[in-house]
């Protein structure tokens, strides 16, 4: 045991006297190996890597993926709009405000309405029925739904006038009876104010959206509306308006915008003019797709032009 100790500690001495073996490197010199040999009696290659990176048989992934973009939304609640709409028979106000703050708006002009009084109010499906008014021997009736507007924090308020047949209520057609009261709902919430308050029963309100911008299975940005066809042509038509895009020609039939714009500088090409094909689809009852009609090269072209309708459209 004695010379086992002796001979550990020479060797020790032995290292720290030559300069050689304080050397930092992690592969052995050929006389290291040597030295090794010798003291250990090991057969040691001097083609080994003391500490050998292991093989990993897990390939590389080639597939490529793609992140998608982020939904465009754009909130109307900063323009403080409000507005009467009429196309046909429907009648409807738009608020830049979210559904869920309209609700007690509406519930609070009502309440001090002396022609209008809640009969009843269902926050789930956004309904408010007035109690029944006796007007030219018929029994009558206004009903108010509300819901999210195609922007995403805005309100539509739709206005039906019904009168009772029997048992059952059915739509009245007296036009200029129902744009007065329109007309007085629309100055009533105007002399309100703004609202800060939000109805939590009305919240749910809030999470269906009329509008979604998505990207087709061969990489076109679209619009989805969920309305019916003539409110997407009537809402396109005022949006092509308003965003100041040029319509040479229409065809409604068809479902199509014939436009023409003429690009700033940076835009594509200076003083260059395109014309466009914009496409209103039909797809159910109450669904309509918006799309550009160009080729593969100008996906970022229609991407702008779909997300300058998106902003604008009500």
């Amino acid at each position: 045991m004695k010379l086992l100790l002796a001979i550990f500690f020479l060797m020790l001495a032995s290292c720290a006297s030559n300069p050689e073996n304080n050397k930092s490197n992690k592969y052995l010199s050929a006389k290291d190996n040597e030295n090794a040999e010798k003291i250990l009696g090991q057969n040691i290659s001097k083609s080994i890597d003391l500490y050998p990176i292991p093989d990993t048989l897990v390939a590389a992934p080639q597939k490529v993926y793609e992140l998608p973009l982020p939904k465009q939304f754009f909130s109307s609640e900063s323009n403080n709009e409000l507005r009467l709409h009429k196309l046909g028979e429907i009648r409807w106000i738009y608020l830049s405000l979210e559904p869920s703050k309209a609700w007690p708006m509406l519930q609070e002009y009502l309440n001090q309405s002396k022609e209008l009084n809640i009969a009843d109010a269902n926050p789930k499906t956004g309904e408010i029925f007035t109690k029944e008014i006796n007007r030219d021997n018929n029994i009558t009736r206004f009903v108010f739904k509300i819901e999210s507007g195609l922007q995403r924090a805005s309100t539509e308020i739709f206005i039906s006038y019904e009168a009772l047949d029997g048992n059952i209520w059915k739509k009245n057609s007296d036009d200029e009876y129902v744009k007065t009261i329109s007309t007085k709902i629309l100055n009533g919430l105007s002399e309100l104010g703004s609202v800060t308050g939000t109805s939590l029963i009305a919240l749910n309100l809030n999470s269906i959206d009329k509008t979604e911008v998505f990207i087709d299975e061969d990489g076109f940005s679209k619009i989805r509306l969920m309305v019916g066809f003539p409110r997407a042509w009537s809402a396109l038509q005022r949006t092509l308006s308003i965003a100041e895009f040029k319509v040479n020609d229409f065809d409604r039939e068809k479902g199509i915008f014939i436009t023409e714009i003429k690009s700033e500088e940076g835009f594509f090409g200076r003083g260059d003019t395109k014309e466009i094909q914009i496409f209103v689809e039909k797809i159910a009852q109450n669904e309509t797709i918006i799309s550009v009609s160009m080729d593969e090269q100008n996906k970022e072209f229609i991407q702008e032009i779909i997300s300058q309708i998106n902003q604008v459209l009500s």
